[in-house]
């Protein structure tokens, strides 16, 4: 499929989910689901170009954590896998998760789950953290080039300094990989288990932690098998986390746990629909997509 069509497709598909959400959010849930919220980038940047895919502003980031504490029990992704295997689930639970391991985390999105007695999950990608330079995958732009110039160190990865201090106010970290170079489904045994063991030894040794929690790259139905779940559970991890689309059941396979991504292009309408469960839907036309246009 040639990528004119795959990019109409894209906005077709986009704003059919909008519309289909719009009138699930009216349909009441048969059982108790739990959203998982994901993040990437919190941070007051101008264009849009900087961060292609997640980036919220720390005003939209302040409301949203306001609406959940009002609305939600927080709980860590731990916590939600222990209420699980307990049969503790109340239906009012929500996750808040961090992916990748950026340092505006630290800047504008720790303070603000401080403010609120807030704890949330972060997924770090190991070989990058403490390092002095942004992550490689990030797209810089004019504005871009300009933004980092003034204000450097938003753009860098976290510390492992920073993450000891996160974790001392409750804060939750989990592996998203050593290099989150590609998705699993496209490396080769040898290479997956590398990722997973480095990143279990790096984060142990400078943390004084083992991890249980892992983050999939990309992390869609197409970027990770049963085999990658038969390491992880060799490594010890005791759940793992996708970016596929809904809410979360009691039934819910603790190595496949779903999760909604939230955007700066999210109103609060939309925000609220996605964490009261309009989204599961997109869940279904989500896998429709991805094998239609072969994309992840």
């Amino acid at each position: 499929m040639n990528q004119k069509i795959r990019k109409k497709l894209r906005a077709i598909s986009y704003n059919f989910i909008k519309l289909a959400t719009n009138f699930s959010y009216f349909i009441p849930a048969k059982n108790k689901k739990i959203p998982i919220l994901v993040y990437h980038r919190v941070c007051p940047l101008k264009y849009k170009k900087e961060v292609p895919y997640a980036n919220v502003l720390p005003e939209q980031f302040d409301f949203q954590m306001n609406y959940l504490k009002n609305n939600f029990k927080i709980i860590t992704v731990s916590e939600y896998l222990k209420k699980i295997q307990n049969n503790l689930i109340l239906g009012n639970e929500a996750c808040i998760t961090f992916d990748d391991g950026y340092k505006d985390n630290y800047i504008y999105a720790f303070p603000i789950l401080r403010k609120y007695f807030l704890r949330a999950t972060f997924f770090l990608t190991t070989k990058y953290i403490g390092e002095n330079t942004p992550f490689p995958w990030i797209i810089i732009d004019k504005g871009g080039k300009e933004d980092i110039y003034a204000n450097r160190e938003r753009w860098l990865p976290l510390s492992w300094n920073e993450v000891k201090e996160m974790m001392k106010y409750g804060m939750e970290f989990g592996t998203h990989t050593h290099t989150h170079r590609d998705s699993l489904s496209n490396m080769d045994k040898k290479e997956i288990e590398w990722e997973i063991k480095e990143c279990t030894r790096i984060f142990k040794e400078k943390t004084g932690v083992y991890p249980e929690l892992f983050s999939y790259p990309h992390g869609t139905f197409k970027d990770y098998n049963k085999t990658h779940i038969k390491l992880l559970k060799l490594y010890n991890y005791k759940g793992a986390l996708t970016t596929n689309a809904g809410r979360n059941s009691v039934e819910q396979n603790p190595y496949e746990l779903k999760r909604i991504i939230i955007y700066e292009e999210d109103s609060l309408w939309e925000f609220k629909k996605k964490v009261n469960g309009a989204y599961d839907i997109a869940g279904v036309l989500q896998k429709i997509w991805l094998k239609i246009a072969g994309a992840k």
